[in-house]
């Protein structure tokens, strides 16, 4: 079964480099890689590229996402495809756990990796789950190697950073569409595999750096103006087929919450920190899953989605440091509860409790010993 690697390539050659350093070194030579090299800047297209392991197409044009991926199909001669961007550092071992999770059964279409922040070695993605209102990176923010992260599982979507599918199922849907630019063309591949039977993957020991958002200096940003119209095109097009699993994921999260914090407090005033629009709906998930009453609920939404430094005095009232009565804060993210030291020294924490809208529930204290 021949195998194909496809990069695509706008700028930052150094980066590639480093990319093609590591997939060169964790993957077998019978594997072909292709770059797909597209800028209208002709200088970021002269590259030095090894012609004994890698194929090397350009164009003096900006191709966007899509259209480079579907080009590098239509020239592969791979029966199983792997997409990989130039941000991407793989792991030893990424790509056999890949392909062992997507030959596992005949009902896999497509199997994405645990991607990893590398300044901190946390989740950025490791599969995508939704709300009525909502897309969750499920366990964003925890540890690599958290106990929830070891198992490949089925999700609804995966980003397509690092991503393993067959050429033939791609060929079937009528590879990725072109009239999603910039970002969630990967998502509408996922939801048309599932249109034809086939689920999508996720692989826990398929790890990989991802350095994406967590840098300006990234060729996407350059085309970050479109995320909006592609967002709006993606959600017009596929509003109808989202599942709403989020809640199935948080039930999972809940009941290991419950089996690690076995003295869970039974009343919480509820301090909602978050930007959610639905946030009705996480109040009653989270009455439901983890069995606990609110006394009080106060709203608080922050200004940013998936604000990763919330300081709590600026928030709320010094008042609350004396609270002898549980809090339970609901944020976007907990990152973003980090930096609070006055806060975790000067209250009690040892009952409050943290509840992301990504489905990450854990206890302050643990944020505040970084235990998590």
């Amino acid at each position: 079964m021949k195998q194909s690697i496809i990069i695509t390539y706008h700028k930052n050659k150094d980066m590639l480099y480093y990319c093609l350093k590591r997939i060169m070194e964790t993957v077998d030579k019978d594997v072909e890689i292709l770059i797909i090299g597209n800028n209208v800047n002709a200088s970021e297209l002269e590259l030095n590229i090894d012609s004994q392991r890698c194929r090397y197409y350009k164009f003096q044009a900006n191709l966007q996402y899509p259209k480079a991926i579907n080009y590098g199909v239509s020239v592969c001669n791979g029966d199983i495809i792997t997409f990989v961007d130039t941000d991407i550092f793989v792991w030893d071992g990424w790509y056999e756990n890949l392909l062992e999770c997507l030959l596992s059964s005949e009902h896999i279409g497509a199997v994405g990796a645990k991607l990893i922040n590398p300044l901190n070695n946390r989740i950025l993605d490791f599969g995508i789950m939704y709300s009525r209102f909502n897309a969750a990176h499920t366990m964003m923010g925890l540890s690599w190697n958290h106990p929830l992260a070891q198992h490949n599982r089925k999700v609804q979507t995966v980003c397509s950073a690092v991503l393993m599918t067959k050429r033939s199922l791609f060929q079937e849907v009528g590879g990725l569409d072109e009239e999603i630019p910039y970002s969630y063309t990967d998502c509408d591949y996922c939801l048309r595999l599932r249109d034809i039977g086939y689920e999508t993957w996720v692989a826990a020991d398929a790890i990989a750096f991802h350095k994406g958002s967590t840098s300006s200096n990234n060729s996407k940003t350059n085309f970050s103006y479109y995320r909006l119209d592609a967002k709006g095109i993606y959600g017009m097009k596929d509003y109808a087929k989202f599942v709403y699993d989020i809640w199935d994921w948080f039930k999972i999260s809940a009941d290991y919450a419950k089996k690690i914090y076995s003295d869970l407090a039974e009343k919480y005033l509820l301090l909602d920190l978050s930007t959610m629009y639905d946030r009705n709906s996480y109040y009653e998930m989270i009455k439901r899953e983890l069995h606990v009453e609110f006394l009080d609920i106060i709203e608080r939404p922050d200004t940013i989605r998936d604000n990763e430094h919330i300081t709590l005095y600026e928030t709320v009232s010094f008042n609350y440091l004396d609270l002898a009565t549980p809090i339970l804060y609901f944020v976007d993210t907990f990152i973003g509860l980090f930096e609070n030291q006055l806060w975790f020294d000067l209250r009690n924490i040892e009952h409050d409790l943290v509840i992301d809208r990504h489905g990450n529930i854990i206890r302050l204290k643990d944020i505040a010993d970084k235990k998590c």
